[in-house]
């Protein structure tokens, strides 16, 4: 069961050295990517909390990761059918090129990753993560 824990933080520890460069060249946090690769790849979850919610990073590390990227030009903001609480996020034309190397290095991520797994393994391994997913969820009570 420790190998869990540990494949938990080396991945982690992976995924960060492979965005590393990509947050180097463009002058970003690793907050401000992930939040503009969340954005990108879930435009239906579009404000904040959203993004918060969905990868687990602090409400003050996303303010700052919005701030700075909407200030760089790369998300825009607009509040929906006149409800001022809450920013609808979008990704700006000028963020096409960090995006397109980010999903680059996720992709080189992944490759990693999946080295030497058959279609059906990494179909299983999808399987069991999501299983392992919805008890934490439901431990957590936590909705999708």
């Amino acid at each position: 069961m420790n190998n869990i824990l540990e494949n938990i933080f080396l991945s982690k520890e992976l995924y960060q050295s492979i965005l590393t460069p990509v947050c180097l060249k463009h002058e970003m946090t690793h907050a401000e990517m992930i939040t503009l690769l969340f954005l990108a790849g879930n435009p239906e979850l579009n404000t904040a909390t959203d993004v918060v919610k969905g990868r687990r990073l602090t409400k003050s590390a996303v303010s700052m990761a919005v701030r700075s990227l909407h200030e760089k030009g790369l998300v825009s903001g607009e509040f929906i059918d006149g409800n001022h609480r809450s920013i609808h996020l979008s990704v700006c034309d000028k963020a096409k090129t960090i995006l397109e190397e980010s999903q680059a290095a996720q992709n080189s991520f992944f490759n990693i990753l999946f080295e030497g797994f058959s279609d059906s393994e990494k179909e299983n391994l999808k399987n069991y993560l999501e299983r392992v997913s919805t008890n934490i969820r439901t431990y957590h009570n936590i909705k999708n």
